[in-house]
């Protein structure tokens, strides 16, 4: 499949399942920032998945390729060293927003534009994260 995709510049976008929802909100921020991508579907060795990543952005025309393995996403550059990739995180299920920020990313490092900051909170999560803590340690406390 990588073959077909060298053609034409994209940034190579490497996951094992469609189903997770971090996946589609990155395939999101880079189409918001109208850089094409091409999908490449299969298994990866977790202990090889920075480095197939970071292989995988030699392949990219742009240089640029993104991997999700379950909840961890890495974001490589071909300027960088193998083991020091631009991002490598892990992402809860429900970070869509932040998984969306890294894909709009990935776009923005190819048109050289300012990043948006993965790390920003919005108010409203910050509270639910709040609320949801305290009735978590309620529950402890009563036990």
């Amino acid at each position: 499949m990588v073959n077909n995709v060298l053609d034409r510049p994209s940034i190579l976008v490497y996951v094992e399942n469609e189903q997770e929802s971090l996946f589609k909100e990155i395939l999101a921020g880079i189409e918001e920032e109208g850089i094409p991508y091409d999908l490449i579907k299969k298994p990866i060795e977790k202990k090889n998945f920075v480095e197939k990543i970071y292989s995988l952005c030699h392949k990219s025309r742009m240089g640029i390729a993104v991997g999700v393995q379950e909840s961890t996403v890495v974001l490589h550059y071909n300027k960088l060293k193998e083991d020091k990739p631009l991002l490598d995180i892990k992402l809860n299920f429900y970070e869509k927003e932040k998984a969306r920020k890294i894909g709009s990313n990935a776009a923005r490092l190819y048109k050289a534009m300012p990043f948006k900051d993965v790390n920003e909170s919005n108010e409203a999560d910050v509270e639910l994260i709040e609320k949801i803590s305290a009735a978590v340690m309620d529950i402890l406390k009563n036990r």
